[in-house]
């Protein structure tokens, strides 16, 4: 088996956990499924810079320097997840030149669906119906029940619990530990703080928490 080179956007910690991952996946394997080259960041202090083994290569911009290797998207935190979308398209990479990277120790249901440039870290559960869009970020130990959707480019941090029939919009950020209760939505763009229990909608945008999250 020939490996996928990749390249990940962003060099922030979790850029880094998406190289182990990529590592995992080629150890749990036997063989060399990923082959990480390094990262793409915009910030100049990080040029050069050795993380987890694989170097900075450049800006985002630089991508196509780059003509054999794939892409797995790394950007995230508040303000990066409600940009993302504009930057991944002002950065025009094709959508099947993104990679989805799953930890091997996730548990991902035969009957869910991933998109394009999505990771699913260590101990996270995605169960049956489930729709995972593209360019989401899920952190370990999150668990995304049967029938939920979860929108393009959202970022779920470490421990997120979704019920069943839960609606997350484009952009959505949610906090760590928070939970939301089945059949509720949280729009495009909203913020969920961290440990919050969502009971009711979440409007487009918003930000919200507490328990029950207000």
């Amino acid at each position: 088996m020939t490996a996928q080179p990749v390249i990940v956007l962003g060099a922030g910690g979790n850029c880094r956990d998406i190289v182990d991952a990529m590592l995992d996946v080629n150890r749990a394997a036997g063989e060399r499924v990923f082959e990480p080259l390094g990262y793409l960041d915009d910030d100049p202090a990080k040029a050069g810079v050795v993380l987890g083994g694989v170097p900075v290569l450049g800006p985002l911009s630089s991508w196509g320097e780059h003509p054999e290797a794939f892409f797995v998207d790394g950007l995230n935190g508040v303000e990066l997840t409600r940009r993302k979308r504009g930057i991944l398209e002002g950065l025009g990479i094709p959508r099947e030149r993104f990679v989805t990277v799953v930890h091997p120790t996730a548990s991902v249901s035969a009957m869910a669906t991933l998109g394009a440039g999505s990771v699913i870290l260590q101990n996270a559960t995605v169960n049956s119906a489930a729709r995972i869009g593209d360019h989401v970020m899920v952190l370990p130990g999150s668990v995304i029940s049967h029938d939920t959707v979860v929108g393009d480019y959202s970022y779920l941090t470490p421990g997120v619990v979704l019920a069943g029939y839960v609606e997350v919009g484009e952009g959505a950020y949610l906090g760590a530990r928070s939970a939301v209760h089945h059949r509720v939505a949280i729009g495009a763009g909203a913020v969920v703080g961290m440990g919050s229990v969502v009971l009711h909608d979440v409007p487009a945008g918003a930000t919200v928490k507490g328990v029950p999250a207000a």
